[in-house]
C-alpha cells in the first residue's frame, strides 16, 4: 500500500514542523507505512483486549452456566 502523495507532503510537514526532520518522499512513505501498522496493532490489541474483559472467546460471547433456580 502507498501513501497519495498528498499525505506524502502532509508527513513530510509534520515530521519538519514537529521533529525537524527532512525527510524525501521514500523515507516518508516508509515512515508513514510503519505509522499505519503501528496504529493498526494498537487497534487490534485494544480490540482484543476489550473482547477478552467482555467474556469474548473465539470471536463469539462466552454464556453463563446455567443455574437452577
Amino acid at each position: 500500500m502507498r501513501l497519495s502523495q498528498d499525505r506524502i507532503e502532509e508527513l513530510k510537514r509534520l515530521l519538519k514542523e514537529h521533529y525537524n526532520l527532512d525527510y524525501d518522499d521514500e523515507q516518508a512513505q516508509q515512515a508513514g507505512r510503519a505509522i499505519l501498522k503501528f496504529v493498526g496493532l494498537k487497534l487490534y490489541s485494544q480490540i482484543s483486549m476489550d473482547k477478552l474483559q467482555n467474556g469474548y472467546k473465539n470471536g463469539r460471547p462466552q454464556r453463563s452456566p446455567k443455574t437452577d433456580r
